[in-house]
C-alpha cells in the first residue's frame, strides 16, 4: 500500500502573513484578504480572495462581512425595522400589518413622526 503526502496549499509565510493582517486590524474582511493576496509571501500563488477569506475562518480567526448599504450610502433597513422604529416614536405597538407598505412611504412615515433633530442656529454663534 502507497501512501501519498498531502501537500498544504498555504506555507508558513502565507498563514504567517494572515495572522500579521487579523493581528494588525483585530478582525479580517474582504479588503484585509484582498490586501494579503498582493503580500509577497502569495506572489506567483494561484490563491483568490475566497481562498484566503476560507482559511481565515478556519484558523478562526474573526471575519466580518462588509454591511450592506444602499445606493445612496445608508445602511439597508428592512420594513419590520422601519415599522418598529415608527412605533417607537410615535409610542405605540401592534403596527406591524404596516410592513406591507412600500419602503419609501415607511421612510416617509418615519420622518414625520420623527423628525431629525436640526441645530438650532441661535444656539450656534
Amino acid at each position: 500500500m502507497t501512501t501519498t503526502k498531502k501537500t498544504a496549499k498555504y506555507s508558513p509565510e502565507m498563514v504567517s502573513a494572515i495572522r500579521s493582517a487579523f493581528e494588525a486590524k483585530g478582525y479580517m474582511d474582504a479588503a484585509s484578504c484582498a490586501a494579503v493576496l498582493e503580500t509577497e509571501a502569495f506572489a506567483g500563488s494561484d490563491i483568490t480572495q475566497r481562498g484566503v477569506i476560507a482559511k481565515v475562518r478556519s484558523m478562526q480567526l474573526e471575519y466580518r462581512k462588509a454591511e450592506k448599504v444602499t445606493k445612496t450610502g445608508e445602511p439597508v433597513a428592512t420594513k419590520e425595522a422601519l415599522v418598529i422604529e415608527i412605533e417607537k416614536a410615535l409610542g405605540v405597538t401592534g403596527l406591524t400589518s404596516l410592513a406591507k407598505a412600500e419602503k419609501k412611504a415607511l421612510r416617509d412615515l418615519l420622518s414625520a413622526v420623527n423628525p431629525v433633530e436640526e441645530t438650532d442656529e441661535r444656539m450656534v454663534g
